[in-house]
């Protein structure tokens, strides 16, 4: 058979993947935008206040004459949001980069990395590229991780996100914190989805009462910008330096992105106010849902999936393997009203 054969027989048995544009004039239940820093206009104004002397690409890895100051800046304030004493972070062009390059080095060979089956697609082939021994559980069922636990040889590493993108649902804290009194692991959390979203912007592990040996958070959500920052104690955040391959070979970002990160991370106080309302408007959403009796999965965040076709607003379907049977994504944010929200429900 040849290759053309091959890939148009597996093409067959794929499901559509077109890119998707929201129309426009249609209200924004999709993207990842959740504090609405996009739709409102603060990352334009953000981007037309950087220091001229910025605006230009990097033109190579930070390794090969691409750094520049506002990278270790927003280090800095990332540290200063979400760090502990003592624990350093690493900048990466995105958040799939950064898993790649954390999964692919931190765990060796004879390692043991055991993960909800709902990670991130970048989680999942960071560790195929480390070639340590994955372990994958049904999501969230503590019985099963703890039952990979007791069978690990030597000290596993445990990974977990805060929020899974695709479900909406977040890990029980309490069973985490049960876990790690009877085991030792090493917990990482990627904490993608609920950066920057949760009171005072702060760390969804640092409010679980949670002790990570890393956390990855990223800029591409609800920051409404681009990349990520790995924090965690110096001796693994130095080690990433030097060995992980997605930071050393990747072009760096331009120098004015990392600026304007830096400048929407100082100012979070100012987001409070979105942060509240759409904690609000999450329970609204599921309050109503539950007493419609309309099957949903997740809102332990901003994000659900619906089992059901919604009314006229357009929602992204999703289709298997991306999500076990096909399903609508609802994505809530700051800027979206509770008119809007009646358009998809009906209420």
């Amino acid at each position: 058979m040849t290759l053309e054969a091959r890939i148009q027989k597996h093409l067959q048995k794929l499901p559509e993947r077109p890119f998707w544009h929201l129309p426009a004039g249609t209200p924004d239940f999709t993207s990842n935008d959740y504090l609405g820093l996009i739709h409102d206009g603060i990352i334009r104004e953000t981007l037309q206040r950087v220091p001229p002397s910025l605006l230009q690409g990097a033109g190579a890895s930070r390794y090969l004459g691409g750094d520049a100051e506002p990278f270790h800046t927003v280090e800095k304030e990332a540290l200063i949001l979400w760090g502990r004493p003592s624990e350093a972070a690493l900048f990466f062009p995105s958040g799939l980069v950064a898993n790649l390059s954390f999964w692919s080095s931190i765990p060796q060979r004879d390692d043991i990395v055991i993960f909800d089956r709902e990670v991130h697609a970048s989680i999942r082939q960071g560790i195929r590229l480390s070639g340590a021994t994955a372990w994958g559980f049904p999501h969230n069922d503590w019985e099963a991780a703890e039952a990979k636990l007791r069978r690990a040889p030597k000290v596993p590493f445990l990974v977990i996100e805060s929020l899974y993108s695709m479900r909406g649902t977040s890990p029980d804290a309490q069973a985490l914190q049960e876990l790690a009194q009877r085991y030792e692991f090493h917990l990482v959390v990627d904490e993608a989805h609920t950066t920057f979203t949760l009171a005072g912007g702060g760390s969804w592990s640092d409010i679980a009462g949670l002790k990570p040996l890393a956390r990855l958070f990223t800029f591409g959500k609800a920051v409404g910008l681009a990349g990520a920052v790995w924090i965690g104690a110096p001796w693994l955040i130095e080690y990433l330096r030097r060995v992980g391959f997605g930071g050393i070979y990747t072009t760096a970002l331009p120098p004015f992105v990392a600026w304007a990160i830096a400048d929407i991370l100082r100012r979070s106080p100012e987001w409070e106010d979105r942060r509240t309302y759409l904690e609000a408007l999450v329970s609204k959403v599921k309050a109503v849902l539950e007493a419609r009796g309309i099957p949903y999965q997740g809102l332990q965040g901003p994000i659900a999936l619906l089992y059901t076709e919604p009314s006229p607003l357009p929602l992204k379907k999703l289709y298997p393997p991306t999500v076990s049977k096909p399903a609508y994504r609802l994505s809530l944010h700051a800027h979206n009203t509770i008119e809007e929200v009646r358009q998809i429900f009906g209420w």
